[in-house]
């Protein structure tokens, strides 16, 4: 059963800050960051160098920043939590941390923390500076912005448990940050796309689906298609939320099932 006790706490604490220490000297964390940062400058600058503007309104200028967020939540799961745990098979280093007194559910939840925390922490400061990028360019700030990142925030710890479930099922890192990237970014829109059209049922239900939600919720999005609002459709609160925490749950659980059970 995945039950953790009140030492268990301070170890998972440890471990997730061993875990956030380790991708943070890594190369795919500085990756991550100028691949983020290069995001942010692009959209920025691009529009004033070909002579035009980023938006009129605090809501359209922000669209077009979060537009992107989605793929670097997609990013930060194939970078980090795809290899959370199926590097410790692959580079044996699991031989010496099963053979310490600490359970696996706690080594499972600390590595998941980390990970999690590390991914929100760089979202978090994309968002910081794309408000801040709003501000300077309209003068004012999107109300919305905060409904926006908390659906960032859940559709990445949605993200980061199907990529646990890659990193705990594959015994290649390699492999698994792939079927990460391929599973979020290609083969769930295929997915929905097909439920779509074959059938007349809403895909609501699907995670990428939801993920629409962190750009729709801005009224200011419909005007990326030329002002049809019948193209943008508002949020349900209740379906994007469940969905979201339905899949991130389900996915971790998943995932702490097969890594207790995997043997080296």
């Amino acid at each position: 059963m995945m039950y953790i006790e009140k030492d268990d706490f301070r170890q998972m604490l440890i471990i997730a800050k061993n875990e956030v220490r380790k991708f943070v000297r890594g190369k795919k964390f500085l990756i991550y960051v100028l691949l983020t940062t290069a995001v942010f400058a692009l959209i920025t600058l691009l529009p004033y160098v070909l002579g035009g503007d980023i938006g009129d309104t605090p809501g359209q200028v922000i669209a077009v920043y979060i537009s992107f967020a989605s793929f670097l939540a997609v990013l930060a799961a194939a970078l980090f939590a795809s290899v959370v745990y199926v590097s410790e098979f692959e580079e044996r280093t699991a031989l010496i941390l099963f053979t310490r007194p600490v359970k696996k559910t706690t080594i499972f939840l600390g590595k998941f923390i980390g990970c999690l925390a590390l991914e929100l922490v760089v979202i978090i400061g994309y968002y910081a500076a794309s408000g801040a990028a709003t501000f300077a360019a309209t003068g004012g700030f999107p109300s919305i912005f905060g409904t926006s990142l908390g659906y960032m925030a859940l559709y990445t710890f949605a993200a980061t448990g199907v990529a646990a479930v890659f990193s705990t099922m594959m015994r290649k890192s390699g492999t698994s940050t792939v079927m990460t990237f391929l599973t979020l970014l290609l083969f769930m829109s295929i997915i929905t796309q097909i439920i779509s059209m074959a059938t007349d049922i809403d895909p609501w239900f699907m995670l990428d689906k939801a993920g629409d939600a962190i750009l729709t919720c801005i009224p200011e999005y419909a005007d990326m298609f030329g002002g049809l609002m019948s193209s943008v459709q508002v949020p349900n609160v209740a379906k994007t939320v469940g969905t979201m925490v339905g899949w991130g749950v389900a996915s971790t659980v998943l995932s702490w099932f097969l890594f207790t059970r995997k043997e080296l």
